[in-house]
């Protein structure tokens, strides 16, 4: 009986645990400011010394944010969900 009990209420916690909305999307947001952004440079057109020009592709840029800016836009994130 007493294992019955026990198990019984590891059980509610874990189910508790994993059904959090607050905690998930505090997960999501930090997962999503982890992630470094990818931006696409357009190719463009790039003139040389001697009047000629030159076609550069365009390629993928990675930034990543600094620990500043991702606790900002946390913060603001979180206290925009609280404010509705």
């Amino acid at each position: 009986m007493i294992t019955l009990l026990c198990s019984n209420l590891t059980f509610a916690q874990k189910v508790h645990k994993e059904t959090d909305p607050i905690k998930s999307s505090k997960d999501r947001i930090v997962q999503q400011l982890n992630a470094p952004t990818k931006i696409w440079t357009n190719g463009s057109w790039k003139v040389q010394n001697d009047g000629t020009r030159i076609w550069e592709k365009g390629y993928w840029r990675f930034e990543e944010k600094t620990f500043q800016q991702k606790s900002e836009i946390f913060r603001n994130k979180l206290y925009k969900n609280n404010k509705a």
